[in-house]
């Protein structure tokens, strides 16, 4: 997915993915799937990861930068398999309505 941060929106970058992949990736200007800087993001970074990781890491304030990572190495450790494969399946299924309905805004697949 080409989120059009700056850096990954430079021309250079856009000619290297259409050149290698031009048929797999949405973004701003791709050529097949074109995806605005509005929508509303998808993946399961996006809704599962980061928050889970925050929870583990905050659960008490780390003091410095060695117990921060700490706490973050340790909260990746928590995930597990079956909760990877839960949410990728998640992500999935809600790739599936908007993809059959040529997008719409995903407000209305998360009720």
């Amino acid at each position: 997915m080409q989120d059009r941060v700056p850096p990954h929106f430079a021309k250079d970058v856009r000619d290297l993915i259409n050149e290698h992949v031009a048929e797999h990736w949405m973004g701003g200007s791709s050529p097949i799937m074109p995806w605005s800087s509005r929508s509303p993001d998808l993946t399961p970074c996006d809704f599962f990861l980061w928050g889970f990781i925050k929870s583990k890491v905050y659960t008490t304030k780390p003091r410095d930068t060695p117990e921060l990572k700490d706490h973050v190495r340790n909260a990746f450790g928590q995930l597990t398999d079956e909760m990877r494969q839960m949410k990728l399946l998640e992500y999935r299924d809600r790739l599936e309505p908007i993809q059959k309905d040529e997008g719409v805004h995903i407000e209305q697949y998360n009720s």
